[in-house]
């Protein structure tokens, strides 16, 4: 993946772009307001976007956070770092330029945007307690965060609007259902359940009690959705396939139907209930009710290929100005290799 990486760097600042410039809320900010470096070690531009330093701090930060959204830290060698930083610069460029179309597309966020944003970011955490601390150590003040996200919402009214020029035909949407429906639109055989899962054992055992007393299921789920991770309103259950009820789902594959099955352990403090409603045969889906999901699914695909492009489009817009080139890519841009090599020459 990393030789890939190597070799792709344009293709990976896309994948960069998705992940940190629109990726709103997964967490706060890709860089930390900057300071001194980490360690002791001086802090200094080590390139600039528009005429703006960007700090080697800045770059280190989101090189260290792009290893971690990969997951694969552990396969990244000092080979890799230089191409990762590369990646990181043009998320700084084009992010930049996000903020110009912002201005000149006149994009604006409510209050109410915000603070439902806020919430989302607070509700995250098991607790407001964790979400104060998480603040704290992160030195961030809530009107900074709160700023932060008017830009992650403006950034993202960009995208959206994107994606909402484009048309999907219903003869497109047949021809794709047509080529994939057996890959993509069978149903296998299975069982369809009702499941909760609560975030704690006790949790569980009281809203089983209450099922058991004879409540029925979405009254039961209302009363303890504060205690509920996920759930499926009854009259809306999920297709479980046979071969899927392995670990803990192993417990479904006994249950009688229409029987509610004991709290069953997820980890150490989530638990589940279910109903197992109906046996259910393997099933070829008609064109008629998987149409919605073949017309997303098309949308989706063309308006990844659309934010690309206008990601490159941003990109090439923005002035990008090597001061360092030992810490970035030798595979750098023609165009920026030879302002570097201009400046040498002064």
């Amino acid at each position: 993946m990393l030789r890939y990486l190597r070799s792709h760097v344009k293709a990976i600042m896309i994948a960069v772009i998705a992940l940190f410039v629109v990726s709103c809320f997964a967490g706060y900010g890709l860089y930390s307001r900057s300071g001194r470096g980490s360690g002791g070690q001086r802090d200094y531009a080590v390139a600039e976007v528009n005429g703006k330093d960007i700090m080697r701090s800045d770059i280190e930060k989101g090189t260290t956070q792009l290893a971690e959204q990969m997951g694969s830290a552990r396969e990244i060698t000092s080979a890799d770092i230089p191409f990762m930083r590369k990646a990181v610069l043009d998320s700084t460029a084009i992010e930049a330029e996000l903020e110009k179309e912002i201005k000149n597309r006149k994009i604006e966020v409510t209050d109410e945007e915000i603070d439902e944003a806020y919430t989302n970011i607070m509700d995250s955490y098991p607790t407001r307690e964790e979400f104060k601390a998480y603040i704290e150590r992160s030195g961030v003040t809530e009107a900074q965060l709160k700023s932060d996200i008017k830009k992650q919402i403006s950034q993202k009214k960009i995208v959206d609007a994107i994606a909402a020029e484009i048309k999907v035909s219903d003869d497109e949407a047949r021809k794709f259902y047509n080529s994939a429906r057996t890959l993509l639109y069978k149903e296998p055989a299975g069982f369809k359940i009702n499941m909760a899962t609560f975030k704690s054992n006790e949790a569980a055992k009281a809203a089983k009690k209450a099922l058991d007393s004879g409540e029925g299921w979405d009254k039961v789920i209302e009363l303890h959705k504060a205690d509920i991770m996920s759930s499926t309103p009854y009259n809306k259950p999920v297709l479980i396939g046979e071969e899927r009820m392995i670990n803990s789902l192993a417990a479904l594959k006994d249950l009688p139907l229409n029987t509610i099955s004991p709290v069953t352990p997820v980890t150490d403090t989530t638990s589940y209930i279910a109903i197992k409603r109906s046996k259910e045969a393997e099933k070829q889906l008609s064109y008629n009710e998987v149409s919605a999901d073949v017309v997303s699914l098309i949308r989706n695909q063309k308006a990844q290929g659309k934010q690309q492009q206008f990601y490159k489009e941003l990109l090439s817009r923005a002035k990008i100005k090597i001061l360092d080139p030992e810490i970035f890519p030798s595979v750098v841009s023609a165009d920026v290799k030879s302002e570097v090599k201009s400046e040498d020459k002064q």
